[in-house]
């Protein structure tokens, strides 16, 4: 997923300064989670997905399709919510389920 956030941030020629101002992130935590020296939380997906309208949800969160969004029926956009929705649902498990396992080392 690292790449794929370079790979938004390239795209709209931006430092990592100015892409955490604009997801209204901490720049210290963008740098960590850019460098590996710490995990991309649900956090900073939702404020991505939330500031840019045309990445693709399906391609951030899986690497799948076309990084940018194409125009889409209602129908479509209903089709994105609902896999959208069952891929955090699913990240939000997997996160709930390593804090449980950190928490109980």
């Amino acid at each position: 997923m690292i790449d794929r956030i370079k790979q938004i941030i390239s795209h709209y020629n931006m430092s990592v300064n100015s892409f955490a101002q604009k997801i209204g992130a901490n720049q210290v935590t963008i740098n960590q989670q850019m460098n590996g020296d710490r995990k991309i939380s649900l956090d900073t997906i939702l404020k991505i997905i939330n500031s840019f309208d045309l990445i693709s949800t399906d391609w951030l969160l899986t690497g799948k399709g076309d990084m940018l969004r194409k125009e889409s029926s209602s129908s479509n956009s209903s089709d994105d919510l609902l896999v959208t929705n069952r891929n955090l649902s699913e990240t939000v498990k997997s996160l709930s389920r390593t804090i449980e396992n950190l928490t109980n080392k």
